[in-house]
This record gives structure tokens, C-alpha cells and sequence, in this order.
């Protein structure tokens, strides 16, 4: 079996006929910076790694062309604007980032078999682990403290990704060791204060709370509502789906399905301030598929107020349109902004692929804001300013005749989280990290994900995600103090070496 080396997911022992030497050297290199003494010897001020050079020796066998395709086919594969992965057989779990430097030999000289040299520089000069270790899970010890204990086997520092799942209401998230301090959220936040706090009232990913509904949609009373929708239960996660379309009006028509806020504390149905954190997914199987997913709001008078809206009815390609909507303060409507993407599986083209499809949407008097593609959209719409969202809507709709596999594939939901932020007489703080809320930190980026949603101003400021040293390291982390049940740590990270 020839030895393998793989460029950029090229397989290089396809083209070339054997290979003579490979020069990796011992690690990549280093630098030191001096000052010169005034007499004798310098003063040390600091070491660099340098950027890492490996060279590849090869042999080419002549074919009825000589050396032409070979020679092409090399061209081709080394042309690369970036470095790209390269990795060697002997070490399958270790890629180097590396992009081909100056000139890369062929000798000829021989017309039987010709003999070449490949050149790469990796300008990190480090090999990355194929695999990540863990999820490493802490626990907590006699002195009450939570902690894990991680060995890293490379023979450089790398960086951690941190995962702490939420078992009650916290507010801060701590995480130390001898190298480094990391802090998320706020330290100092309390639990409990007299006033008016935010209340979560839906948190579901079966949508048992929501009942069916065959009135009117307050979006447009042309749509129907006679059809039906259902969970289906997909690798163990549930998809609020449309089970049956319903009465062909010619138009859209479908299931609609109604959430009706409960009374706060006191007995007062209704808020004007409503935040709702979803995961749905909108994505086509096939070219000309067609649907839409709705999730509205309304008032006591089943007027519009806000919605988030996602619908495809182009029935040739690929091409869907979000709108988020917002009432007129009379029963009517506004499309605050209209913008189409390409409902396929890539990330670069659809937010709502089946491995994503994080949303929220906010009202907050007359502000309205809609979370989408990494953004978040803000309008101001006076004439909801002091309107009252009472009721929530999940709609599924199908176009006219169209049915069969020319319903989109999935335009289902899979989550669902409401929170009135006007309830009123409640002393208990609804805190920034609620009950099976998932806060992510990613140690290569620096960045801080909340349910999935980038979070950045989470991190408090001068604190960076740290990175561990080879050998045995023992992160402890700490929560709010009057969190009952601290959150479920877990550390991820890849090794790395030289």
C-alpha cells in the first residue's frame, strides 16, 4: 500500500509513483530575541515558533504523455489561495494548515522516471488534532468547589471550549485555573428585587400547550385554518409538522395552532414587553417545493402586533423570502423588511438548515426586533408602543392545489421559549441564564454563544478564554451564589503540537 499524503482532500500518492524522503524536522523552529550585553554575552528578552517548512521528495514514472499530466495534475492541486489541510499517513489524527512556498522542482533529466520536490510552509507552525478530546464533565469536590481535571497530550497550548448547561436560574459564570480567568454575565446580579420581572410562561419542544385554532389569522383573513399538524419524532427530536393541509381555498392554507398567555401575578393577561427564543427549520428537498411557517403575535382583539414569517412559493427553484411583520396599531399589517435566501443545506445561504435555525423576536413597547442570519434587526413602530401581546400563533400553510412531495420538505418547528417581560408583582428576578439554557465559549474565537445565538457582550470585559498547557490541568468554575442547582460544565478541547 503506497504511503499516503493527503493535500486539501487530494490523495498526492494517486499522481505521483513512490516518495523518497519526507522533512518534517523537530518541531518548527525557533528564534530568540537578545540584547547584546556591553561586554560579554546578551541578555535573553523572549522566543518565537516559527512559521514551519516541510518538504516532500517524490518520483514520477513516465507514461505515454512522459511527465505532462503529472505535472498538470501537481499545478493543479498545489494552486491553493490559503493554507489547506495536509496530512501525512503515518500521522492520520495530526493536519497541518500549509500552502505550497516557492518553487516546486521537477527533474526530467531521466525520460524514464523523474524525480521532484514539493515545498510547504505552515505559517503556524503547528500540527492540529484531528479529533476533539472530551466532553470532559466537572464534579464537584469535598471543599463544595466544582472542577475537572484535563490532560493535555500535545506539546503546546491550546485553547478550550466551554459548555455550561443551565439546571436553574444564574446569572454568572466563572471558570479559573493558575493561567487564566474567564467570566460571563454579570457576578454582582441578584435574584430577587421588587419589580416588575420578566416571567418565562412557554418553554416546549412538544407544543402541547398550544391548542388548534380555525378562525381568522390575523396576518390575512384569507388564509385558511382547516388542516392539522403534529409532532414528528425525528432521531429523538420532535417536529412540529403539518400533518394535512386542509380545504383548498386557492390560496395559502393549513394548520394554525394558538398559545394563550396566562394571567401574571397579578391576574392580569396580557404584556407589553414579550421576548420568544424558537428553533425552526425551512429547508426544500426539492426544486419548486412550497410552504409557510408563520409564528405570530396578537392582542386581546386578535389583532396583529408582531410575526416572524418564512414562506417559499417559488415553484421552479430554490428561493425562499423572510418577512418580519408587525401590526398597525388597527388591525392591519406592516412588512417592516423583505429578504430572500436560497432554502438549500449550506450554512452560507440558509440560518434555517436542519443543524441551525436558532431565532428570537422581542417586543419591547413600540421597539420591535427580529434576530436573523447573525444580526438583529430593530424597528420602531409607535402605534404598539402600549399594545398588549395576549396569544401566540404557529401556522403551517401550503399553497392552493399543490400537495404531495411539492410541500417543502421541512418547514417544522422544534422549539419554543416565551417570556412576558412586563408581569407584574413577582419578586423573584428572571435571570439572563434561565433552566436548560446552553452558555458556549469557544477558546479558538473568543466568542460566547447563548442558545446557539452569538452573545459576545456576555463575556465581561479584560476576560479571555485562557488555554491549557501540556500536561495535567484542573479548571474549577463557580455560578451566582443564590443559584440552587450550579450548571453542567463540560470542556472540549483539541490537542496540538509542534
Amino acid at each position: 500500500m503506497a504511503f499516503s499524503i493527503k493535500f486539501n482532500g487530494t490523495e498526492l500518492s494517486e499522481i505521483l509513483d513512490g516518495f523518497t524522503g519526507i522533512t518534517r524536522n523537530i518541531g518548527s523552529g525557533w528564534t530568540n530575541a537578545m540584547n547584546a550585553k556591553p561586554s560579554i554575552g546578551s541578555d535573553f528578552i523572549k522566543t518565537y515558533v516559527n512559521s514551519k517548512t516541510i518538504t516532500i521528495n517524490f518520483l514520477v514514472n513516465a507514461k505515454s504523455d512522459g511527465f505532462s499530466s503529472a505535472r498538470k495534475q501537481l499545478a493543479n492541486v498545489l494552486n491553493v489561495k490559503e493554507p489547506c489541510p495536509l496530512i501525512f499517513g503515518d500521522e492520520p489524527n495530526l493536519v497541518w494548515y500549509a500552502i505550497p512556498d516557492g518553487d516546486q522542482t521537477l527533474d526530467e533529466s531521466n525520460f524514464f522516471q523523474a524525480t521532484g520536490t514539493i515545498t510547504f510552509i505552515v505559517p503556524d507552525g503547528i500540527g492540529h488534532s484531528t479529533s476533539t478530546r472530551g466532553p470532559f464533565t466537572a464534579t464537584r469536590g469535598p471543599d463544595g468547589r466544582y472542577s475537572v481535571t484535563v490532560a493535555n497530550e500535545g506539546n503546546i497550548d491550546v485553547p478550550i471550549t466551554m459548555t455550561a448547561t443551565m439546571n436553574a436560574e444564574n446569572g454568572y459564570i466563572g471558570m479559573y485555573t493558575d493561567y487564566g480567568v474567564t467570566e460571563i454575565g454579570n457576578k454582582e446580579e441578584d435574584d430577587t428585587e421588587d419589580y416588575v420581572s420578566a416571567t418565562t410562561i412557554l418553554n416546549t419542544s412538544n407544543f402541547s400547550e398550544f391548542t388548534r385554532y380555525t378562525g381568522v389569522n390575523p396576518e390575512n383573513d384569507q388564509k385558511g385554518n382547516t388542516g392539522t399538524a403534529g409532532i414528528v419524532n425525528e432521531n429523538g427530536t420532535n417536529y412540529f409538522h403539518l400533518s394535512n393541509a386542509g380545504t383548498n381555498n386557492g390560496y395559502w392554507h393549513g394548520a394554525s395552532y394558538v398559545y394563550n398567555f396566562p394571567a401574571d401575578g397579578t391576574g392580569h393577561v396580557g404584556a407589553k414587553n414579550v421576548y420568544c427564543y424558537f428553533n425552526a427549520v425551512f429547508w426544500a428537498g426539492l426544486m419548486g417545493q412550497t410552504g409557510q411557517f408563520q409564528v405570530l403575535f396578537a392582542d386581546a382583539n386578535n389583532h396583529l402586533v408582531m410575526g416572524y414569517d418564512i414562506y417559499k412559493n417559488d415553484t421552479k427553484g430554490n428561493s425562499g423570502v423572510w418577512t418580519p411583520l408587525a401590526g398597525d396599531g388597527n388591525g392591519g399589517k406592516k412588512i417592516l423588511k423583505t429578504i430572500t435566501f436560497q432554502t438549500n443545506h449550506l450554512d452560507k445561504d440558509n440560518p434555517f438548515n436542519k443543524p441551525r435555525g436558532h431565532c428570537d423576536i422581542y417586543k419591547n413597547g413600540a421597539k420591535l426586533r427580529y434576530f436573523w442570519f447573525g444580526s438583529y434587526p430593530e424597528f420602531t413602530v409607535p402605534e404598539l408602543k402600549d399594545v398588549e401581546i395576549t396569544k401566540c400563533y404557529i401556522n403551517f400553510y401550503q399553497y392552493g392545489a399543490r400537495s404531495g412531495n411539492q410541500l417543502i420538505r421541512y418547514f417544522d418547528l422544534r422549539k419554543m421559549m416565551i417570556r412576558n417581560d412586563s408581569a407584574e408583582a413577582i419578586r423573584n428576578i428572571k435571570n439572563r441564564y434561565q433552566p436548560k439554557m446552553k452558555v458556549k465559549m469557544t477558546g479558538a474565537d473568543s466568542k460566547v454563544y447563548v442558545n446557539g445565538l452569538p452573545k459576545l457582550s456576555e463575556k465581561v470585559d479584560g476576560s479571555n478564554l485562557f488555554t491549557i498547557p501540556p500536561g495535567e490541568t484542573t479548571i474549577y468554575f463557580q455560578c451566582s451564589d443564590w443559584c440552587t442547582t450550579p450548571p453542567t460544565y463540560q470542556i472540549e478541547f483539541k490537542e496540538a503540537n509542534l
